[in-house]
């Protein structure tokens, strides 16, 4: 079998059980802690910064990761608001539900990373592409996408539990 038939098929291989239980897994209700919402973004956005301080890349291309930032924090505000939420009635806990649209758009998000890394492997040396400048780009873009995400549930979790009881 073709090395280049391989590192395209062991990936798909790898990912699809992987989004198959996650997707399972979503449409569940899950108990919430709001206060983790925070965290991880927090380290999330320290771990892209030291990634991206360790090496900074040109000037040229701070226009590109701003607008990976906007795009990410777009994409990730959306998708926090495709969770459901509700309080647990007998406990009065933050329980989350994952829509079918949100989980969509990790898929999406899964396959277009995908594509793009295949592409730029293929035919990255042939347009010339930076290739440590795409993957500080994607850096920054998952981690302003996973940190609006989260603030996004944080906010509508905060409202949820300081709602007055019916």
């Amino acid at each position: 079998m073709d090395a280049h038939l391989i590192q395209i098929i062991l990936p798909i291989l790898i990912i699809l059980p992987i989004l198959y239980f996650r997707m399972r897994k979503a449409v569940k209700p899950q108990p919430l802690k709001p206060k983790r919402l925070l965290i991880r973004p927090a380290l999330i956005i320290v771990v892209a910064i030291t990634l991206i301080a360790a090496s900074p890349p040109p000037r040229d291309y701070y226009i590109w990761f701003a607008l990976a930032a906007v795009l990410g924090a777009g994409i990730g505000w959306y998708w926090g608001k495709l969770n459901r939420l509700h309080l647990h009635p007998e406990d009065g806990t933050v329980m989350s539900t994952d829509s079918q649209a949100g989980v969509a758009v990790l898929i999406a998000l899964v396959m277009f990373r995908y594509g793009i890394r295949a592409g730029i492997g293929a035919e990255g040396g042939a347009m010339h592409l930076n290739v440590a400048a795409i993957t500080d780009i994607s850096i920054i873009f998952s981690a302003f996408l996973f940190s609006a995400r989260g603030l996004e549930i944080y906010l509508r979790a905060q409202k949820l539990l300081q709602a007055p009881s019916k």
